[in-house]
Formats: structure tokens, sequence, C-alpha cells
């Protein structure tokens, strides 16, 4: 019950704000829509084009969502929403199978908290619901294949969880390609090869049950792939697996290379604000070293979460949430190496209650950035602002407070320095929430709500209308109809030439340089905007107006 409730308040609460903003959660909420007003369950399209990029679970979610409750963000994201609660209770169940109840509990308050899953949970992307997958393939698989003395399953329950990982693999493969099944085979065959090394070749894995897995993988899998060969050729096979897969993976085509430690802080960005406490696992690695005995879940754990890691970091294609199947590894090393220190001795809790402090502090500054960062926010009035911020600052005062109380020494100490990890997860929900409610949302219909319904009102029908830089592929989804994308300031200039009427959505500025080379537009409309998508470190340390605030206008060329 906890952790359902916490999972409401970090994952569903406000699902459908703020408006859709990632360029790349529009693609999937507009062609699952299109999926369904155009009657093709087989091929996603994207503003009336073949979108061929990505196969076709998570818009079949998305698509099926929308036949239950209407088209809408929240709608859109309630697939990735989904996946994060079976995230959780995956990282829950692994940890109490391996480990305790308490551990367990704590992973999953992790998982439901960090910052990491709790922004993929609000998007509509495939990205969490692969986490998912991966996640559960591999723990399904570890389950059957190694030798675990705690909790043995027998032949019929190893062959029913290496079905389950099977099933998962075969998901995996459909929401996001090979890289799904890859990743689990990465962390399962090594470990599959140390344990059985360790122990002999096992009988529990029989030929019968991996041609049975095999079996169900390629029936999950394969037939949504060869229907889109079948449609529209071998081709698209090819394209698919070597420019969407291996190209992404091993050149710069999609984006610049990143240096091989740019995952490090990404992973500590993910976990806030849990972040802090993995400074305990450098004196349990310590302790290891010294008895010269390490745990063979420790292993799997480290295990699981370092292969994901270098595979990714060999890659030239990086891109933050790539990241996520590491993180439920990485919870139940966290909540282990806390319940450690509680259970530990008095040196481990003052270890524990310094970094419960440290967390508390990051919280307080991430309270001071919120509130730093008024003057973007200028679609609310400044008292809610000031009132997120204060909450923030607050949750993260309180979390400083009962660690810095944790430290005196008496028959209470143990009691106090319980209530720490108990705090942090309490202050990421109140983050979660105003970030969500409050920082990245806006208090009415939001700038791409407004531009496009004065652009319905404006156009007439059957015109064309075109967008340049702005409100990067989500204005089609409110405006329900295609649009002309047009990529360079040129293609804006010959678009606002034809000789019918047109229209466009660009930024002031870019409006300003077409009249200047001769165009003469009418300007009809104009929002302020922020694109809260973008929002970084950098924006909160240096929150300009004049950088970050965009006046996008709408013009006719007649």
């Amino acid at each position: 019950m906890i952790l359902a409730g916490v999972c409401v308040l970090t994952f569903f609460v406000g699902l459908g704000r703020p408006a859709l903003t990632d360029s790349d959660e529009a693609f999937y909420a507009e062609s699952a829509r299109e999926m369904i007003e155009r009657g093709d369950w087989l091929t996603p399209y994207y503003n009336g084009q073949p979108r061929f990029e990505k196969p076709v679970l998570y818009y079949w979610l998305v698509a099926v969502t929308y036949v239950a409750a209407g088209p809408s963000p929240g709608a859109a994201r309630f697939p990735a929403a989904l996946a994060g609660v079976g995230l959780v209770l995956v990282t829950f169940a692994c940890a109490r199978r391996w480990y305790d109840g308490s551990t367990a509990l704590l992973a999953g308050l992790i998982g439901a908290t960090s910052a990491g899953i709790v922004a993929m949970a609000r998007q509509a992307l495939p990205d969490l619901p692969l986490a998912f997958f991966v996640t559960l393939a591999v723990w399904a698989a570890l389950v059957a294949l190694l030798e675990d003395p705690h909790r043995s399953p027998g032949p019929r329950q190893r062959r029913a969880w290496l079905l389950l990982a099977a099933l998962a693999a075969g998901a995996a493969f459909l929401v996001k390609g090979p890289v799904g099944p890859a990743l689990a085979a990465l962390v399962v065959l090594p470990l599959a090869a140390l344990d059985w090394r360790r122990h002999g070749l096992p009988s529990r894995a029989t030929r019968v049950d991996l041609a049975l897995a095999a079996a169900l993988f390629l029936l999950v899998a394969a037939p949504w792939y060869a229907a889109m060969a079948i449609e529209h050729g071998a081709g698209y096979l090819e394209r698919f697996f070597l420019a969407e897969n291996l190209e992404r993976y091993a050149s710069d085509r999609y984006n610049a290379p990143r240096p091989p430690w740019y995952y490090l802080p990404i992973i500590a960005g993910g976990l806030l604000p849990w972040s802090p406490f993995m400074l305990l696992w450098a004196a349990a690695a310590r302790e290891s070293w010294r008895r010269r005995i390490l745990d063979q879940r420790v292993l799997r754990l480290a295990v699981w979460a370092a292969a994901p890691l270098a595979f990714y970091t060999l890659s030239v294609g990086k891109q933050p949430r790539y990241i996520l199947p590491l993180l439920a590894p990485l919870a139940i090393l966290l909540a282990r190496a806390v319940t450690r220190a509680l259970e530990g001795t008095p040196a481990r809790r003052r270890a524990l209650a310094t970094l419960g402090a440290a967390t508390g502090a990051v919280v307080m500054v991430i309270g001071g950035l919120v509130y730093r960062a008024r003057p973007l926010l200028v679609e609310w009035n400044e008292p809610v602002t000031l009132i997120v911020a204060l909450a923030v600052f607050l949750a993260g005062g309180a979390v400083a407070a009962f660690s810095v109380g944790a430290w005196r020494h008496g028959p209470d100490a143990t009691a106090r320095a319980g209530v720490i990890p108990t705090l942090v997860a309490a202050a990421a929900v109140v983050m979660a929430v105003g970030a969500h409610l409050v920082v990245l949302a806006s208090p009415g219909p939001s700038p791409v709500e407004r531009m496009a319904a004065m652009l319905a009102v404006e156009r007439n029908a059957g015109e064309p209308y075109g967008r340049h830089r702005v409100f990067d592929r989500n204005l089609v989804y409110y405006m329900r109809t295609a649009h002309v994308e047009l990529p360079v300031l040129p293609a804006a200039y010959d678009f606002l030439s034809s000789p019918g009427r047109v229209l466009c959505v660009l930024r002031a500025e870019d409006a300003v340089r077409l009249r200047q080379d001769g165009l003469r537009l009418q300007r009809l409309a104009e929002v302020r905007y922020l694109n809260t998508g973008s929002l970084n470190l950098r924006t909160l340390l240096n929150p300009d107006p004049q950088r970050y605030l965009q006046r996008v206008v709408l013009v006719a060329n007649r």
C-alpha cells in the first residue's frame, strides 16, 4: 500500500500536465492518434507520413488507452506511468527474494521517487516500458537459470520463470528493437556462465525449457516485423535494423559524440535525491576487500548495472534516457547499503546521517533553484512559485535536520536514523509534484494549446500551415491536421511566398528577418513560450528571460 500510494503521487497525479513538450513525446502521442484515425494498426504514421523509426508496441499501448479514454497527453503517458509502477514492483520483488522486506520496501521507494524514473514515467516515450521489460526479463532469467540457495524453484517453476523472461524479452524487442533482448543477454549470459562454472552444468535449464522460451520469444517478437516486411518490402527491415539501430549506436548521425564518462553524472542525476547515499558503497566494498568475501547477490546486481552501462558507454549515439535499465539494480544496492547502515555500528549510522544531511542540502538547493527560476515561470503568479520553492526547501530542511539529530548518542539514535529514508522519499514526492504541476506546467492552456486554438480560428478550411523552429513536433497533435515542416528559414521564405494564402508559426525574430527579406506578412497572434522540455541545470542557474523566453508568432502571407 505504501508503494502504491507513492507511485500514485509521483507517476499519476497531474499526468496530463504539462502539455506535450518533448519533441519525441509528440511523435508517439500523435502517431497513436493517427493510428486510430486511419484504422491502420500495422504501420505507424506521423503528420500523414509513415514512421518507420521505432517498433509498434508503444503506439499500440497508447492507441488502446485512447480508445478507452480519448486522446489526451495523460492518456499518451499512461502506458509509461504504468511501466514505472511495473518497474517499482519488479525492484521490490527482486529485493524481497534476495534480501528481506525492509530492503525491498526501501528499494521500491527509491525506484518510485528517483528523478530519472519519475521524469520518464511522465513522458509518452517507450524508454521506461523498455526498462521495465528488460528488468523483468533479466530478473526472471536469473531466477530460472542461476543457483538460488535461499529459494530455489522446482522444475515447473523454473520453466515458468524462463517463459516469463522470454515473454518480457519479446515485448522489449517489440517496444524498442534488438537493444532490449541484447541488454538482457549482456547481463544474464555472463552471470549464468559464472554460476554454471561454480556449480557445474545445471540440469535446471533443459533443452525443452530453452526451446519453449525461444519459441515464445519469436511468437511475441516476430509477427509484426514480418507483417511490415510483407507490407513495405524487405528494405524496411534493412532500414530499421541497420539505420535505426546499428547506425544510431555506432555513428554520430543522430547526435554528436560524447565522452566516455558521459553517463556518470546522468546516473547521479537519475537517482536524485538518493545519489549521495551511493557513497555507502565505498565502505561496503572496502569491507568485502578486507574480508576477501564477495556476496553473490551484490555481484549479480553489480553486473546487472555494469553491463548496460558498458554497452552504452561504448556507443557513439549516447542519450541520457538509455541508462534507465540500470536504475533497478542500483536501487536495490542502495537500499541494501542503507539498511545495513541502519543495522550496523554507530559509526555506520553516523555515516548514513552525514549523507542524509548532504541529501537534505541538495534538496534545499533545488528549492533555491526553483525560486531563482521565477523570471522564467511567467504564466504563474509569483506566490505560487514561491510556495513550491518553499515547500521543496522545507522538505530538504527536514531531511537535513533529522539527519543532524541522528548524530546524537542514546537509545533513540537508531530510531531517528531510520526516519531519514522516509523523509528523503517524502522530499522526492514534494519535488515531483511541484515540478510537474507548476514548474513544468501552465495554470491554464499551455502556449502550444493557445497557439493551436488561434491557428484554428485564423485558418480557413484546407489552408496549409507550416512550423519553423518552435513547438517541435507537438503543434500537429493539438491541431489534429498535418502541417508543412520548415526546417530552415529559406524553406519558410519559399512557403510564405506561395501564391495562395498560407499560415506559419515561427519565432518573432525569424518573422522580422523574413520581412527584411521582402515578404509582406500579416501578424495574427503571439504567445510567450518557455520550452520546458529543454530545461536543464544551466537554465536554472542563469534564468535569463531574454535568452530562454521566446515570442512565437502566427503570420499569414496575405
